[in-house]
C-alpha cells in the first residue's frame, strides 16, 4: 500500500470519528475554516499515525482547493474567450464572463478563501502536536519528524503564497485554530510581510525534507527538497519584482509604516541559485529512481539542449513524420501518464482516493461541457507566421499547440467525418485518449493534423511545478538582473533556456522532417507582448520592456496554457513595470501605503500589452479604468470575510462594493 493510499485511510478514519470535522461554510465563523466546539482532541495526538493522517488532510484539502487556484491564477488572463456554447453550469459561466469582462464582484463565492486557511489549519495542527507525539511515540524518530516539519512547513507557505499571489495583501497566522472560541478577527497583513515571513521559513527548513519517498506517487504528490527548492526561486522573483516596481533596483521600502532595505538584485540572484538546486535535486531524484528495481522507471527517452540537470522527454519526431498517428512522448508523460520525471509537485487525484479534478473539465475541453476557448489571436502574435504559417518560427509547427489551441477535434473515432462542426479553439491537454490521439496527413510542409482525438476524465493530477516551469523562472530572474549593464549580460542565457523548451516541442516537418538547428524559439525581437506583435517598442503608456523578457513571458505562456499560470505571471509583469526605471515618471501615492505608489503604470502597461489581444482589443480603455492601479490585479475579498471580521479586514479598495452593497 502506498504512503498516499495509508494516509488516505487513516485520514477517512479520523473524519468518520468527528474529530476533524472542518467546517467550510462562510456563514457565521471568519476565515470559514475552523472546526466546531463539539472536537475534541486531547486523546487524538497519541502516536505517528495521528501525525499522518492529518498530514495528508492537508494534501487532500489543498487539491479541493484546485479550482480556486486555476480561477484566480487564470482566468483573467490574454489566452482565454468565453466558451460562446451554452453550458449546463449557467451560474458559473456568468460568473467567469463578469470577471473575463474587468468585473469581478466580492459576493463571487469563487473568491471564498476559506479552503486555503483550512489547509493552513492542518498544517499548524501537524506544526503544534510533532513534538508532542515525538515524546510518546517511541517508534516515530526525531529524523523522522524533522522531514515531517519542513514538509509541513512548506506546505503552509506554499499555500500562503497562492493568497498573496491573487489577492495582495491577506491575514497571516501560524496560530492553530481548534474551536469556535479560538476564533479571532485576524487583520489584513501586508503582502511583502507574508511573503518576507514564507520565505524565512523556507529557508529555515530548506535540506531537511525528504528527498524522495519510496513510491514515485508519493515523491511526486508530496513536498520534498526539489519542490522547497522551486518555491524559494519563485519566491525571490516575486519579492524581486515587488519591490522593483515599488522603488526600482534597491532602496528602501515602506512596509507596514516601517522602512525596509532591499536589493532587486540579489532577490533575482537567490531565485536563479535556487532554480539551479531545484533542477539539480529533481535529476538526482530520477537518477535514484531509476537505479532502484523497487521504483518504476519510465522509459522515455531524454533530450538536453546544454543545460546542466535539464533532460527533457524528447518527442520523437523523426517518427512522427513518418506517421499518421505521431505520438507526443512529452505531452502524454506528463498530463496523461501523470507523475512524469519532469514533475516536481502535483496535486494527486484518483478513483481508488475518491478524488476527482473536475475543473479540468469545467475550464478546459471541448464543447459545451468547457467554459474556455483558447484566444487564437494571443497566440497568433507569438509567432512571425501565426499558427497556421510557414515560417521558422510559426506554430504551426509547435506541437504544444496541436493539443493547446486545437479546432480539429472528434471524439472516439479519427474519421474526419466526426469532426466537430462547432468552431473555435480549444485547450486539449487534460483529454488526451491513449497514445495515437493525433491523425495527421500529408507529407513535408503540407503535413498538418486532420483530426485529434480525445477523452474525458475527472482525474487528471493538478501540476504545481514542474521542470519547465523552474527553468522559466530562472530564465526570468536572469532577464530581470542587472539592469544597470543595460540587460544585455544574461540575454544568451535567457534564450538558450526559451529555445531549449521551444526545440523540444518543435517539429519543423519543412525542414528534412527534423528539428532545425537554427535558433527556432517563439517571437520575441522588438515585441511587446501580443497586443504588439507588429515590432513596436513602446506602448502607450512610454514603458520600454527587454526583448529577452518578453521572450519569457510569450514561451511561459504556450507552455503553460491551462495550468493555473498565466495571470500570476501578468500580475508579476505589472508589478514590476511600476518601477520609475520602466516609466520614468511618478505613479500616484498608494491608497494604503504610504510613501509608495500604487502601481498605476505597471497595470496600464500589462493590459495595453497583453489584455488588449483579439476579443479584448475593445476592451483596453474600460480594463484600464476599472483596474486602476496595483489593486485591480487582484481579487476582491469574498464579502463575507468582511462583514465577519469586525473591521479587522478591509475590502480591496479597486474592488470595495459587492452588488448587495450598491
Amino acid at each position: 500500500m502506498t504512503t498516499m493510499k495509508r494516509f488516505r485511510n487513516i485520514y477517512q478514519a479520523i473524519c468518520f470519528t468527528g474529530l476533524f470535522a472542518f467546517s467550510t461554510s462562510s456563514c457565521t465563523e471568519w476565515l470559514t475554516v475552523y472546526p466546531q466546539d463539539r472536537v475534541v482532541e486531547e486523546n487524538f495526538w497519541e502516536d505517528k499515525n495521528d501525525l499522518e493522517g492529518v498530514r495528508y488532510g492537508a494534501y487532500r484539502q489543498m487539491a479541493n482547493t484546485v479550482s480556486k487556484f486555476a480561477v484566480w491564477g487564470d482566468l483573467r488572463s490574454d489566452s482565454y474567450d468565453i466558451n460562446t456554447v451554452d453550458h449546463s453550469d449557467q451560474g458559473s459561466r456568468d460568473t467567469y464572463i463578469e470577471i473575463r469582462n474587468g468585473m469581478p464582484d466580492s459576493s463571487m463565492s469563487v473568491f471564498d478563501w476559506g479552503g486555503v486557511y483550512t489547509t493552513i489549519n492542518y498544517c499548524n495542527k501537524v506544526l503544534q502536536h510533532g513534538e508532542e507525539v515525538l515524546a510518546k511515540d517511541k517508534q516515530f524518530t526525531s529524523g523522522e519528524w524533522i522531514q515531517m516539519r519542513a514538509e509541513m512547513t512548506a506546505l503552509r507557505a506554499l499555500n500562503y503564497f497562492y493568497l498573496i499571489r491573487a489577492f495582495k495583501d491577506v491575514p497571516y497566522t501560524t496560530k492553530v485554530i481548534n474551536k469556535d472560541s479560538e476564533v479571532e478577527d485576524f487583520p489584513l497583513v501586508n503582502q511583502l510581510v507574508v511573503l518576507d515571513s514564507i520565505i524565512s521559513d523556507c529557508e529555515r527548513v530548506k535540506g531537511k525534507a525528504r528527498n524522495r519517498f519510496s513510491d514515485k506517487r508519493d515523491s511526486k504528490g508530496m513536498i520534498t527538497n526539489c519542490a522547497i527548492y522551486a518555491m524559494l526561486s519563485d519566491m525571490y522573483l516575486w519579492r524581486g519584482s515587488l519591490h522593483e516596481g515599488r522603488h526600482g533596483r534597491s532602496g528602501t521600502d515602506i512596509v507596514n509604516g516601517e522602512e525596509v532595505t532591499h536589493d532587486v538584485s540579489e532577490d533575482y540572484r537567490n531565485a536563479i541559485t535556487y532554480a539551479d538546486m531545484c533542477l539539480e535535486s529533481l535529476a538526482n531524484q530520477t537518477k535514484e529512481e531509476t537505479a532502484s528495481s523497487s521504483i518504476y522507471s519510465s522509459s522515455d527517452e531524454t533530450i538536453n539542449y546544454g543545460l546542466d540537470y535539464c533532460d527533457m522527454i524528447k518527442n520523437d519526431f523523426e517518427g512522427a513524420a513518418q506517421s499518421t498517428t505521431p505520438q507526443l512522448e512529452s505531452q502524454t508523460s506528463i498530463f496523461k501518464t501523470k507523475n512524469s520525471r519532469e514533475s516536481i509537485f502535483e496535486l494527486q487525484f484518483s478513483s481508488s482516493d475518491n478524488l476527482s479534478n473536475g475543473i479540468v473539465n469545467s475550464l478546459y475541453g471541448f464543447g459545451n461541457g468547457t467554459h474556455l476557448m483558447v484566444n487564437k489571436d494571443a497566440f497568433d502574435a507569438i509567432y512571425e507566421e501565426k499558427l497556421t504559417g510557414e515560417g521558422n518560427n510559426s506554430g504551426m509547427w509547435d506541437s504544444r499547440t496541436w493539443i493547446g489551441c486545437q479546432n480539429k477535434l472528434v471524439t472516439g473515432s479519427s474519421d474526419e467525418a466526426s469532426t466537430q462542426a462547432q468552431s473555435g479553439y480549444y485547450c486539449m491537454k487534460y483529454h488526451l485518449a491513449n497514445r495515437g490521439f493525433l491523425n495527421m496527413e500529408g507529407t513535408g510542409s503540407n503535413r498538418e493534423i486532420k483530426s485529434l482525438r480525445y477523452t474525458s476524465t475527472s482525474y487528471n493530477n493538478w501540476i504545481i511545478y514542474r521542470m519547465t516551469d523552474v527553468m522559466l523562472i530562472k530564465a526570468e530572474a536572469l532577464a530581470c538582473r542587472d539592469k544597470s549593464q543595460g540587460w544585455r549580460s544574461n540575454s544568451d542565457q535567457v534564450k538558450q533556456i526559451c529555445n531549449a523548451i521551444h526545440r523540444r516541442s518543435y517539429c519543423n516537418f519543412k525542414n528534412s522532417d527534423r528539428i532545425p538547428d537554427t535558433d527556432v524559439t517563439a517571437k520575441s525581437s522588438k515585441t511587446i507582448g501580443n497586443a504588439y506583435g507588429t515590432g513596436k517598442d513602446d506602448l502607450k503608456s512610454g514603458v520600454k520592456v527587454d526583448e529577452t523578457l518578453v521572450c519569457v513571458m510569450n514561451e511561459r505562456q504556450i507552455e503553460f496554457l491551462g495550468e493555473g499560470k498565466r495571470w500570476f505571471d501578468l500580475v508579476r509583469f505589472a508589478e514590476r513595470c511600476s518601477s520609475p526605471d520602466y516609466a520614468g515618471k511618478s505613479d500616484p501615492d498608494d491608497p494604503r501605503e504610504p510613501g509608495v505608489k500604487n502601481g498605476q503604470t505597471g497595470m496600464k502597461t500589462m493590459v495595453e500589452a497583453f489584455l488588449g489581444t483579439g476579443s479584448g482589443s475593445s476592451y483596453v480603455s474600460t480594463l484600464t479604468n476599472r483596474f486602476k492601479n496595483r489593486y485591480g490585479l487582484y481579487c476582491p475579498i469574498y464579502y463575507m470575510e468582511v462583514k465577519a471580521s469586525n473591521g479587522a479586514i478591509e475590502q480591496n479598495p479597486v474592488w470595495n462594493k459587492s452588488k448587495y452593497e450598491q
